[in-house]
């Protein structure tokens, strides 16, 4: 009797297990859909994007405008070399020997040029040398090349802009404080051989350049005993704005002295008109002399009369600044 039980309540088990399978197998179920596997693409940090070099002549950078970038030194150069182009701004490094120099028959000089010191001195200088111009095309210079700074030896050191370089340049025939006539172009050259009293001879080489007119100081860049030639995509900026003693708008006694102003009076020339016209490298200069060498030369500028002046600040080495424009009424 025991073991009858016992049978018939496995043989029960067995049964409620196989329906309960059943069931699970013929309840209605909703098919789940896989979710697709995103594939990402691989990152690769700063890869460099392939481009083909555009023509020289569309070639262009964004120069850092103010920020004056330390001088570099060049790639070591053959011992008997001369001078050296180099910089961000040329194709690639080029030395020179002097004989390498007078032998580039294509571009060599022999120009008489009008000079004015800034203490104030007029004079010539002949030169007899090589077309700068030539020069850097030979060195490959770029569209984007902004500043030329001339080393020497010694380490003394001048920047000109490449605007300034190939702007037109010229010589004055008859050269003096009082007068000046006789304008001819010149190219500026590197000189192998230069004198100031119309002969030349041997020397250390110097860049020499012509005026833009004949109270243009052209001297402060004409470095003797240069060795290098650095070639920069750095914008050398534009001169700041002149100033005045007396704001502009006043009303002033007759016979008042006014003086003009710079923050950098001995590197510039302050050009100014008093008739309303804009001036130019033909006007007049205030600052015909440095503070530190004949002060006494740059006198005020007395008003008598009701007048407009204009005046910019203009030198080697950066872009000439804004013309202001200065009016008093004499009351």
């Amino acid at each position: 009797m025991k073991k009858r039980l016992i049978r018939s309540i496995a043989i029960m088990l067995v049964a409620l297990l196989f329906l309960s399978t059943l069931a699970g197998c013929t309840e209605d179920t909703e098919p789940v859909e896989e979710s697709p596997v995103a594939v990402e693409e691989p990152v690769v940090a700063n890869e460099p994007v392939a481009t083909e070099d555009p023509p020289l002549e569309e070639r262009e950078t964004q120069p850092v405008v103010n920020v004056q970038p330390a001088p570099t030194e060049p790639e070591t150069a053959p011992e008997d070399t001369i001078l050296i182009i180099y910089g961000d701004g040329v194709e690639s490094q080029t030395n020179w020997t002097l004989e390498q120099l007078q032998e580039l028959e294509e571009g060599y000089l022999e120009i008489t040029y009008s000079t004015t010191r800034n203490w104030p001195t007029f004079s010539y200088m002949r030169g007899h040398g090589v077309s700068i111009r030539y020069l850097l095309e030979q060195a490959g210079i770029l569209n984007s090349a902004r500043t030329l700074v001339f080393s020497a030896t010694d380490g003394y050191r001048a920047n000109i802009t490449v605007e300034q370089i190939f702007e037109t340049r010229f010589s004055y025939t008859e050269h003096t404080a009082e007068f000046s006539s006789g304008a001819e172009e010149v190219e500026p050259m590197i000189a192998w051989e230069w004198g100031e009293t119309g002969s030349v001879t041997p020397e250390e080489i110097r860049p020499i350049f012509g005026q833009r007119g004949p109270n243009d100081v052209n001297t402060a860049a004409s470095v003797r005993s240069l060795y290098r030639i650095e070639v920069l995509t750095w914008d050398s900026g534009t001169w700041d704005a002149p100033g005045a003693t007396i704001p502009s708008g006043s009303t002033i006694p007759a016979g008042t002295e006014l003086e003009l102003t710079h923050p950098l009076m001995d590197n510039t020339g302050l050009y100014y008109t008093i008739d309303g016209s804009d001036p130019d490298y033909y006007s007049i200069v205030y600052n015909v002399s440095t503070s530190y060498f004949q002060p006494e030369l740059i006198v005020p500028i007395v008003i008598d009369k009701d007048v407009t002046i204009k005046v910019f600040a203009g030198g080697l080495g950066k872009a000439d600044s804004e013309i202001v424009t200065l009016t008093y009424t004499v009351g």
